[in-house]
């Protein structure tokens, strides 16, 4: 009878952690090589998950024509979202160059003087004066404070547009290989999700509700909150603009944000303008920025949420802005969308420790040299 070394339990074990060894750095080795597309995979995915439904509709309808319905959908996506948003970012850089170079001139003014420009509003100027005049012995000290507050903002805002206009040709590259890599996950995407089932060692049933849970996970994520928050600020872009609320578009913006903080939520955004409007004298502006926003984009939340997700799942709001906060510091604007996925993924896994190692009595057991010699182990293996 021969023997070879991989039949001594030594060296089984020694092999196994060779091969795992070697598994491991060629991983790390791959992510490596794929990290310099890590914003365009990221987009693209996040793309690909918002518009799937619409894709596999098409697709459906076309009898199961892949690439057809894909270039569909692609189309689809170039004019009726990309194109919007470009005209939208372009928008937007105007107003905030157009914001910087109105408050530019106030970091080089008297302070007083600057208050005097507030008489042909009384209301605000007799409310200012009756406080100026309390603040007297302070102002050398508030002049100097408020015109580094100033500056300092009006150097951030400058170099963000600097930053922005750097950057618009490489963004131009990343969106061209965002929307290649967009349209092979269109056509590849339940290759791709096989393939990571088959990869994950569990049996098919729980495999099902995994990626059930993971989905119900991100469309709550991505559709119950994300997109609840773009339907607000969109409704609210429609109201600054109609009440002729300057800088419209950066007050949308702020409000989208504003929707991820807990309880106070789009309310920091549409309050402070109601009260603007009062105080200058806008009081039918006021009053129909105040109920619109009341009874149309508070509600947004209540109504358009339950439609897109039902009740399948629920996630804290306090979690959501924290993602949110986190995802902005650490990757940009992708944060927005990228900070609450991570955050779906990380309650998916939370989820399958749930279901696997503490649910479950089927315990995950790893095998050491003492299993290997054992009697019952080699029974199994026989």
């Amino acid at each position: 009878m021969f023997y070879t070394l991989s039949m001594i339990p030594i060296f089984q074990s020694f092999s196994f952690w060779i091969l795992l060894s070697l598994s491991i750095v060629i991983i790390l080795l791959f992510l490596y090589l794929l990290s310099p597309l890590f914003y365009v995979i990221c987009w693209a995915g996040i793309l690909a998950f918002f518009v799937s439904p619409v894709y596999k509709y098409i697709n459906k309808r076309l009898n199961g024509k892949k690439r057809l319905s894909a270039i569909i959908v692609f189309a689809g996506v170039i004019f009726f979202i990309i194109l919007p948003l470009a005209l939208i970012a372009l928008h937007f850089y105007s107003q905030v160059s157009s914001l910087l170079e109105a408050i530019q001139p106030v970091s080089q003014k008297n302070i007083v003087d600057f208050l005097h420009k507030f008489q042909k509003h009384p209301k605000i100027y007799a409310l200012i004066s009756k406080f100026s005049t309390q603040l007297q012995p302070f102002l050398p000290e508030i002049q100097r404070e408020f015109t580094q507050f100033v500056s300092n903002l009006v150097q951030f805002g400058f170099a963000f547009l600097k930053t922005f206009i750097k950057r618009a040709f490489t963004f131009s590259l990343q969106l061209a290989f965002t929307l290649i890599t967009f349209y092979y996950f269109l056509i590849d995407g339940e290759k791709i999700l096989n393939t990571i089932k088959e990869l994950i060692p569990v049996e098919e049933e729980e495999k099902e509700k995994i990626f059930t849970r993971i989905s119900f996970i991100l469309q709550g994520v991505l559709y119950g909150n994300i997109l609840t928050a773009l339907i607000q600020g969109f409704f609210a872009l429609i109201i600054y603009f109609l009440l002729g609320i300057p800088q419209n578009l950066i007050w949308a913006f702020l409000t989208v944000v504003a929707s991820f903080i807990p309880v106070a939520g789009t309310g920091l955004v549409w309050i402070p303008l109601t009260i603007y409007l009062l105080v200058i004298g806008k009081y039918t502006k006021a009053v129909i920025l105040f109920l619109f926003s009341v009874l149309v984009i508070s509600q947004v939340d209540n109504i358009v949420k339950p439609i897109l997700i039902g009740e399948k799942t629920k996630i804290h709001n306090l979690l959501i802005f924290f993602a949110v906060l986190g995802g902005l510091a650490k990757f940009g604007f992708l944060g927005l969308f990228l900070g609450p996925v991570i955050l779906g993924l990380f309650l998916c896994v939370l989820e399958i420790y749930k279901l696997k190692w503490i649910n479950s009595e089927n315990i995950l057991k790893i095998y050491t040299l003492k299993d290997y010699n054992s009697q019952d182990f080699k029974d199994k293996n026989a």
